[in-house]
């Protein structure tokens, strides 16, 4: 008896190793595999962020970099990919007649108790100026009215670390072009009058005259005032107007190099080619030597970026993208259309616009730069690579900023009949990786 129940003993010892090894053999991956699936479907879940990302109608989000803007209760909000604020409390300026919250290479401006100061993402205020009027960055320097009695109007152009390049009184820029100017004598100026600084000079107009010249940094009229009107400088050359209407180009000495052979504006050099167009309204591009290389075909066409622009020779016409000898590259789907435009809503413009001379097609840099873009089909968005192909569908009702991969987008779905709008940060793939929730107060 007892030899039998050492027996059973033996049996169910045996019994439990063969069990504990199954277990090691089999069950513990299929566990391990299990935590690890319920981890991933835990980290899949987009984080959520409260704020908003419309205002009146209009799209705010900014999404730059590795960080994107929100409106709050308190102001406007800066936050991280994790999900964390950066700054908050953000006080846009006026701009015009409405408060503008403008983030520009990580930099913006903000009201300050009525005054206007640069500050960076983290919140430091740059430079020590304060100021009462600004015009946005577009480029590396802007201008902005200085804080200063009402009997005074003084101009600072600013770098993007708050450095005043020069700070003049309005009478004193006057009188470089018009020697007895004074404030109220000629027409009213306004700040979007001084336009950036590019390659040292900037455009300046005569009051008297009607006519363009260009000054330096040290506010030196380098370039006689002579010009119905003036391009800022882009590779050496600007396109200026004389006063039979016609367009050519100078270099910055002021000499013609390319003839007045043009009727309507053209655009700044990019790439070595500037985009002219003719009486017929049809664009092409010339190179520095003034010969044509891709002839004037196209009713929609960018600037070239990098060695490539986006064209459509028709209204109906597929957009494509050529290179530098005009050469298709990609020939883009059937009624799809390309972002030339720096304010939304966003689609073809095709035109140069005076108040946005550096801007460039964020459909353009994006196809070179991410090697995707995004594109506008009748009032949906989506997604297509440099080859043509469709990756994210025309389902979105606004997608913007794509840049590593990611992109802002708005969707609208539906729950119970009923219609829900999604906002936040998708990848490629159409993912949420940071949804915005409204606050609940």
């Amino acid at each position: 008896m007892i030899c039998d129940d050492f027996g059973n003993l033996d049996l169910l010892l045996i019994n439990l190793i063969t069990m504990k090894r199954f277990i090691l053999a089999y069950l513990r991956p299929l566990l391990v595999a299990l935590l690890v699936i319920w981890g991933l479907s835990i980290s899949a879940q987009p984080l959520k962020v409260e704020g908003y990302t419309k205002y009146a109608g209009q799209y705010i989000t900014q999404f730059k970099g590795n960080y994107f803007t929100l409106y709050r209760n308190d102001g406007y909000a800066v936050i991280d990919l994790n999900g964390k604020t950066i700054t908050s409390g953000i006080k846009a300026p006026v701009i015009g007649f409405s408060r503008e919250f403008s983030l520009y290479k990580g930099v913006f401006f903000a009201d300050n108790a009525n005054d206007i100061i640069l500050k960076n993402i983290s919140g430091q205020t740059l430079g020590v100026g304060k100021y009462m009027e600004i015009v946005p960055f577009t480029t590396d320097n802007t201008v902005a009215r200085v804080r200063t009695p009402l009997s005074s109007w003084i101009v600072a152009y600013i770098d993007t670390a708050g450095r005043e390049i020069v700070r003049f009184d309005v009478k004193k820029y006057l009188s470089i072009t018009d020697p007895l100017a004074k404030m109220g004598a000629f027409t009213f100026v306004s700040l979007q009058d001084f336009l950036p600084f590019s390659e040292g000079l900037t455009p300046i107009k005569s009051r008297v005259k009607e006519k363009y010249g260009f000054i330096n940094k040290k506010l030196q009229l380098v370039i006689p005032v002579s010009f119905k009107q003036a391009n800022p400088f882009s590779e050496g050359l600007a396109a200026v107007e004389n006063d039979e209407g016609n367009w050519g180009f100078i270099n910055t000495t002021g000499t013609l190099v390319i003839p007045y052979s043009y009727s309507r504006r053209p655009s700044r050099f990019i790439s070595g080619l500037a985009k002219v167009e003719n009486k017929e309204g049809r664009r092409g591009f010339i190179n520095k030597m003034n010969k044509v290389v891709i002839a004037p075909r196209y009713t929609y066409a960018t600037s070239f970026y990098k060695g490539f622009a986006l064209v459509r020779e028709e209204y109906n016409s597929p957009s494509c993208m050529i290179d530098s000898t005009g050469a298709i590259v990609t020939r883009f789907p059937q009624g799809v259309s390309y972002i030339d435009n720096a304010m939304p809503p966003a689609g073809i413009s095709g035109e140069e616009r005076s108040e946005y001379p550096f801007y460039i097609s964020e459909t353009l840099r994006q196809l070179v730069d991410e090697g995707k873009g995004i594109f506008e089909k009748g009032m949906s968005y989506g997604l297509i690579d440099n080859k043509g192909n469709i990756v994210l569908d025309f389902k979105y009702q606004y997608l913007s900023d794509l840049h590593d991969g990611k992109m802002f987008a708005h969707i609208t779905g539906y729950a119970s009949n009923s219609p829900h709008d999604s906002f936040g940060i998708i990848n490629e793939k159409g993912e949420w990786i940071i949804q915005v929730v409204a606050p609940e107060f």
